[in-house]
């Protein structure tokens, strides 16, 4: 089972009084300006900045915390900030300075080119610090005067300005280069929060201020689950703890007349949304025993793992994580993020080697096909829509459902045979 990976932070619950109407900006607005975008990484302790809209969801994506923009940079000008990385401490370092970036290659830092621009204009002050005392994440920088200001009081060493950035984020809507929506704040609406652009279409804005496009995205400030249209207009609402509109597979035609799904849902240890991610795969587990719903409830509830679904013994399904959100199942964060993990009831019936009940096998098919249908996977495939555990991290799950055991066979064809059979449905 995988560690639980860093979440972008929610500021503001979707409905406050925040939330006000913003003017939607056009890109062409911004003249030649680009949205600075502010990343951090909890684990090193490092804040990235980038300009690129793609590198900042590649990285969210993975586990950073998008903190928005932090200024608007010109698209260009004769003042580079080149950026640079030190391979052994995993830290950036940006600079102006041509011979610092030149010192620092020779020290075997990797130099990443031009990273952004600094505004001749000088509209915005970026300051710069460093920390004599950190080994990683030593230098921040910041356009807040009175946090230069503070850092400097407990032992940061004030560096002055650093660059220059064209302007601060107001407000508003915002179009980024690469077709991004994006709502920037200097004030009282927030990323994870709905809002209406001009037109009154309501919109849900993720952690990372992104508009949520053709999607499904849970907020983690007021629980509510947002389903959304290509163009990012929400199209469903589904409250929290809303009984049947959590688990759509009671009311679906892939399950009717398959039995009891019982809904147990964790209030801990998985992530919520799915961090940009669209589900493509569904990965295989055992439980290692014989385990219920409430069983698997009771272990999870008290240790930082869990999976979306868990069949009994007896074939009975039973909900734990909502498939909106990221269930801490595959030992891989980035698989974790675009699967649903599917755990199973089995038996020791020697030493080292398990087995599942025909019920738990049947079951367990039906239930990925049905996943394959619901979020359009294509017909089950090992390898391609459904992997098991252990080809995501090192485990010997799934025991007999892994290539090889002893039920791997019996299992895929199952699952295809129910897919050819709903599929016509």
């Amino acid at each position: 089972m995988s560690a639980p990976s860093p979440s972008a932070g929610a500021v503001v619950a979707a409905g406050s009084d925040g939330a006000a109407t913003p003017a939607l900006a056009a890109a062409e607005a911004l003249g030649d300006k680009a949205p600075m975008y502010r990343l951090y990484n909890r684990y090193s302790g490092e804040h990235l900045f980038s300009s690129s809209s793609a590198e900042a969801k590649h990285l969210i994506s993975i586990g950073w915390t998008g903190e928005s923009v932090a200024w608007f940079t010109p698209g260009k000008s004769s003042k580079p900030v080149w950026r640079l990385y030190n391979p052994y401490s995993g830290d950036h370092h940006y600079t102006t300075d041509a011979s610092e970036r030149q010192n620092l290659i020779r020290l075997g830092w990797s130099d990443e080119d031009v990273g952004f621009y600094s505004d001749e204009a000088e509209a915005t002050r970026v300051y710069r610090l460093f920390n004599p005392y950190a080994t990683v994440a030593t230098h921040h920088y910041t356009t807040s005067k009175s946090e230069y200001d503070y850092l400097g009081s407990i032992g940061w060493r004030q560096e002055w300005v650093g660059w220059h950035g064209a302007g601060m984020p107001a407000d508003g809507w915002y179009v980024a280069p690469a077709g991004d929506e994006l709502l920037v704040s200097g004030g009282g609406v927030r990323s994870d929060a709905v809002v209406e652009n001009e037109d009154g279409e309501p919109r849900y804005l993720t952690p990372a201020g992104f508009v949520a496009k053709d999607s499904t995205w849970a907020s983690p400030s007021s629980g509510y689950t947002y389903v959304t249209a290509r163009d990012g207009t929400i199209t469903r609402a589904i409250a929290p703890n809303s009984g049947l509109d959590h688990c759509w597979l009671r009311g679906s035609p892939y399950w009717s007349g398959a039995g009891v799904v019982k809904e147990l849902l964790l209030d801990r240890h998985y992530s919520t949304g799915r961090f940009g991610q669209s589900i493509s795969k569904i990965v295989i587990h055992h439980n290692g025993g014989n385990s219920t719903t409430e069983g698997v409830y009771s272990t999870w509830q008290t240790n930082p793992v869990s999976a979306h679904y868990q069949v009994e013994a007896n074939g009975t399904v039973g909900q734990l994580v909502l498939d909106s959100n990221t269930a801490w199942h595959a030992g891989n964060w980035a698989i974790n993020t675009k699967s649903i993990g599917v755990e199973h009831a089995d038996y020791m019936v020697s030493r080292d080697e398990w087995r599942m009940t025909e019920a738990t096998i049947s079951s367990g098919a039906r239930l990925v096909a049905a996943l394959c249908l619901q979020y359009k996977l294509g017909r089950p495939q090992w390898g391609v829509n459904m992997v098991g555990h252990n080809e995501c991290s090192a485990t010997e799950c799934p025991a007999s459902l892994a290539v090889g055991g002893s039920q791997h066979d019996e299992y895929v064809a199952k699952a295809q045979g129910w897919y050819d059979r709903l599929s016509r449905l």
